[in-house]
Formats: C-alpha cells, sequence, structure tokens
C-alpha cells in the first residue's frame, strides 16, 4: 500500500507567513486599503522631496512664466514612463496616506500619485492609516518607500534620514548627535558599515552637504569619506578631485600623501552652471541658543510685527519645536513676500 503523503509548509514559506500575520496584527484596526479621490490627496510639506512639480502643475500645465518652467517640464517627462504603466496595468503598489478631516495627507508614493494624475486617472488605491502616526513613523516609512526608487538621489536620503535622526533623538530625549550606529542600523535596516556611512554624513558640516544637495556628490562611500577629513583645506581638494571623477581609492591615496607633504590653500570649486540654485538653505545648529537669538532677532523686528503673535506661547527650548516654529516663520514670511 502506498504511503500517505503529507503536507507541509517550507521554512521560507513558513517565516513569510508568520511575517505576515504579526504584521496583519500590528495594523489591525489602523490599516486598511481602499481607492480614494486624487483631489481629496494633499502632499506632506515635511516629506524630504526633490520634485518642484506640484498637482496643480499636472493638471492645468506650467505655465512658461514659471521661473522653474524648464525644470517642471523635465519632472512631468520623468514620469511618463509611470503614467503609461498606470494608465495600462493600474497601481501594482498602493500610496500610503493617513486621514486628515476630510482630506488624505500623503505619507508615501507622490511620483505615483502625480503619474496617475498624468494618465488621466481621478481616483488611487492607497493603504490608509485613519490617524496620524507619529513623525518617527511617518519618517521611516517614507524611508522605506523612497529607498526602493532607482532615481533617488543621495540628497533625498540624506534629509529623509535627518527626519528620522530628530523623531528618534525627540522621542528618546536624546540629541541626534548622540544616536549610535547600532540605533541607526537597526532604525533603517541596514547593515553596520552602511550606517557609519549616513551617520558620518549626518555630522558631515555644510559646505559638503551643499555638493550633496546640488548632485555633484553622489556616492555615499565618497562622501562619508569626504565627511572626515578634519583639514579644511585638503577637504576642499579632495572635493574638487571627487567631482571631477576620483575614485575612492584615489581620494584615500590623496589623503595619505598629503601627511608628507605640505598642503596648499585650495578654493572650492564653483558651482556648475548648467543649474540655478531654485532654494536658500539656511544652516543648522546644535546649540539651541543660537536658534532662539536668531528667532527672536526676526520677530521682534517692527515690520513683522503682525504675524509675531503667531508665535506665542511656544515651547523653544524643544528641537523638534524649534525646528517647526521656524518651518512656520518661513512658511509666513514667503507668503507676505509671495
Amino acid at each position: 500500500m502506498a504511503k500517505k503523503k503529507s503536507f507541509q509548509i517550507g521554512n521560507a514559506l513558513s517565516d513569510g507567513l508568520e511575517e505576515t500575520m504579526t504584521a496583519a496584527h500590528s495594523y489591525s484596526g489602523e490599516l486598511r486599503v481602499d481607492v480614494i479621490p486624487i483631489k481629496r490627496i494633499e502632499t506632506d510639506p515635511a516629506n524630504p522631496r526633490s520634485l518642484m512639480i506640484d498637482m496643480n502643475d499636472v493638471k492645468s500645465g506650467v505655465l512658461k512664466s514659471d521661473p522653474n518652467y524648464e525644470r517642471k517640464i523635465a519632472e512631468i517627462e520623468s514620469l511618463q514612463s509611470i503614467a503609461t504603466s498606470i494608465r495600462e496595468q493600474g497601481i501594482i503598489n498602493p500610496v500610503v496616506v493617513y486621514k486628515q478631516g476630510e482630506r488624505y495627507r500623503l505619507i508615501a508614493g507622490e511620483r505615483r500619485t502625480l503619474a496617475s494624475l498624468l494618465a488621466g486617472k481621478t481616483d488611487i488605491q492607497a493603504k490608509i492609516l485613519d490617524e496620524k502616526p507619529t513623525a518617527l513613523k511617518v519618517s521611516i516609512l517614507q524611508w522605506i518607500e523612497n529607498i526602493e526608487r532607482s532615481d533617488l538621489t543621495l540628497w533625498e536620503r540624506l534629509r529623509n534620514l535627518e527626519k528620522i535622526s530628530l523623531a528618534y533623538a525627540e522621542k528618546r530625549s536624546m540629541l541626534p548627535e548622540d544616536i549610535t550606529v547600532t540605533e541607526l542600523s537597526n532604525l533603517i535596516g541596514c547593515s553596520k558599515p552602511h550606517a557609519m556611512n549616513y551617520k558620518a554624513l549626518l555630522e558631515a558640516d555644510n559646505v559638503l552637504k551643499q555638493f550633496i544637495a546640488d548632485n555633484e556628490i553622489r556616492s555615499i562611500e565618497k562622501a562619508a569619506f569626504l565627511a572626515g577629513i578634519a583639514s579644511e583645506d585638503l577637504q576642499a581638494q579632495a572635493i574638487t578631485a571627487c567631482i571631477q571623477g576620483a575614485s575612492l581609492k584615489k581620494l584615500k591615496l590623496m589623503v595619505e600623501q598629503s601627511k608628507s607633504i605640505k598642503s596648499i590653500k585650495h578654493r572650492l570649486p564653483t558651482r556648475s552652471q548648467g543649474r540655478q540654485a531654485s532654494s536658500v538653505s539656511l544652516g543648522a545648529t546644535k546649540n539651541i541658543k543660537v536658534a532662539k537669538m536668531i528667532l527672536d532677532s526676526v520677530l521682534t523686528n517692527n515690520s513683522l510685527s503682525h504675524i509675531a503673535g503667531h508665535f506665542k506661547g511656544i515651547d523653544l527650548n524643544n528641537y523638534k519645536t524649534m525646528s517647526d516654529t521656524f518651518k512656520q516663520l518661513i512658511k509666513k514670511l514667503e507668503e507676505l513676500h509671495a
């Protein structure tokens, strides 16, 4: 008599099912999937993004008088292949949103949303959180979503990582710079060597960060190495070599050789003239007293007395609150000078 066959689930499948059930339990009563009108979606102003276009640019078209006309047109063109895929196959991976009144705030999926509009769609499939998640959870969800993009720039990754670090530090009542490599590795799910590179970038000076923002330095390994060069003059030389195409090995050799020869004063390279800067970086400070001094100087300006009332009663001893206050202040000033 033939032996009766038994059915068994392989280890990999078993682990996968266990993870799926755990995830389902974690989001029980919190996450649902539905189809929602695109017109009720709004982008998250705090989401690290490099796109200059918005929904209105896609729906109504970009005016030739727009100072960013060429860049916006290029961005719309870059979404055409996604729009074609959505037109033919629909959305494969739903966007992620949370309910905010009668509208939905986008956590992840801005390109898919804009491409859906471009494809002529009025609705989109979305994973919906019924309540606003914590700042840490939002930033990690955005990291997970964005890190899979093939066109994600190093600057976008760095800005996203800064958000995660600030949210994590606030939750733990610590300074962002005190986050360890191990904690960073666990937070974003990467190896410790990779986390070491990211931590080096988080602690890099604004000069190096500006070259990353301008997309002139794109390699995380090279950027992390440059961040670790203590001498400003030597770092300037290495940045120039990096922009000119030097390999990581060559950069390391340059630094090694500099130990035995006298450094020559070297100016940082001028910015590429191909694309003009479209935003101003106001820098960053770890000294909250400096931030308070700047904020107080602006709000005591007689010409701004009518907006000073918006910022009364704010706890300015909290890094997160102080950062949010500066964002609100800049928004108010931009409205005044629109």
